[in-house]
């Protein structure tokens, strides 16, 4: 299985994203390969962004839906608190840390465009849309 980030998913729905091109085509590739799946966490981050719960489900009807349990949400909360004790640079967003934890407690794989933060969970392989 491998766990597709919120990056991935916003901008395959989004036709006029600049990745949009480059998302599709690693879905799609992946997609070959293994199951995809999307975190609970993810469709949360959409319900956010304003969309209807009948245009998501309708666009997420492919992926195999995963919910965060207890051990993925502690190995976040433990992640995001070694990572951001109260530094001063830009503060992270704990989505990201709970759909990563997720995908190291599920021993799967993680299909993200975002590169930042990825030290906190050396035991994910991450996938990026340039390495399909």
């Amino acid at each position: 299985m491998i766990l597709v980030d919120t990056s991935i998913i916003v901008a395959w729905l989004d036709k006029s994203h600049e990745d949009h091109d480059r998302c599709e085509e690693s879905l799609f590739h992946w997609a070959g390969e293994d199951q995809l799946a999307i975190s609970s966490v993810t469709y949360a981050e959409l319900a956010a962004g304003g969309r209807t719960r009948e245009a998501v489900d309708e666009d997420l009807q492919i992926f195999q839906r995963v919910d965060l349990d207890f051990e993925a949400a502690w190995r976040a909360g433990m992640a995001f608190g070694r990572y951001y004790p109260g530094k001063k640079e830009e503060k992270p967003v704990l989505p990201d840390f709970l759909i990563r934890a997720q995908a190291a407690a599920l021993g799967c794989r993680h299909l993200t465009n975002d590169r930042r933060r990825l030290r906190s969970f050396p035991e994910v392989e991450f996938l990026f849309p340039e390495s399909a």
